[in-house]
C-alpha cells in the first residue's frame, strides 16, 4: 500500500442511474518535457504519451494524459510504481525534464451510469454530450470550487482526479447531488 486514502464512500452512491466510487490508490506523476525530446523520451520509457492536448492513451495498467503543450499526467496501478520510478529516473538523467511523483497528493473518483454526465454537470459547466466530450478526452476544469482533472473513459463513465484535500468535499457533494438521481 502506498498510502491510506482515508476517504470512505458510502454505499448510497451505488445506484441504477449513477455510481460514484473512490478509485484504488494509484501511482501518479506529473511530467514536463520539451516537445522536441518527446519521441526519444517515448522510445526510452515505452510510455504512450499522446501529443494532442486534452487527449489520453492507455496501455496495460498505465494511462497518460496530455494536459498542455509540454505537460502530461501518468497514472498507473500501484503495483507498477517501483518500475515506473526507475524508468522515469533513468529518463530524467538523459533529458531535461521534470518528473514529480504526485501519488500522495491526488485521489480519483470513477463516476458511471446512465446519469453520470448529469451528475458531473451539477458541479461542472462543461458540455458532457458525447459529441462535445468524446471518450478519451481529458481536461482541467472546476467542479464547484475544486480544481479537477476530468477524463471520459466510456460513453457513460468518467474519472475525476483531484487533490486529496478536496476528496471529502467532492464525496459529500456527490452524496447530496446523487439524491436527485
Amino acid at each position: 500500500m502506498l498510502f491510506d486514502q482515508a476517504i470512505d464512500i458510502p454505499e448510497t452512491l451505488k445506484g441504477d442511474a449513477v455510481s460514484v466510487t473512490l478509485m484504488e490508490e494509484r501511482a501518479r506523476y506529473n511530467l514536463r518535457i520539451k516537445s522536441t525530446d518527446l519521441t526519444e523520451f517515448k522510445k526510452l520509457t515505452g510510455l504512450k504519451l499522446p501529443r494532442k492536448i486534452n487527449t489520453s492513451s492507455a496501455a496495460k495498467d498505465v494511462t497518460c494524459l496530455c494536459v498542455g503543450p509540454d505537460e502530461w499526467f501518468v497514472i498507473a496501478e500501484a503495483k507498477s510504481k517501483a518500475k515506473l520510478d526507475k524508468l522515469l529516473a533513468k529518463a530524467s538523467n538523459k533529458f531535461v525534464c521534470s518528473v514529480t511523483d504526485i501519488s500522495h497528493r491526488n485521489v480519483g473518483f470513477e463516476i458511471t451510469g446512465a446519469k453520470a454526465s448529469r451528475l458531473i454537470n451539477v458541479g461542472c459547466p462543461l458540455d458532457m454530450a458525447i459529441e462535445a466530450f468524446p471518450v478519451g478526452k481529458v481536461t482541467r476544469t472546476i467542479f464547484e470550487s475544486a480544481a479537477i482533472l476530468l477524463r471520459r473513459t466510456g460513453e457513460e463513465s468518467f474519472q475525476i482526479e483531484c487533490w486529496r484535500s478536496f476528496g471529502p468535499y467532492l464525496r459529500d457533494f456527490f452524496v447530496r447531488a446523487s439524491r436527485d438521481f
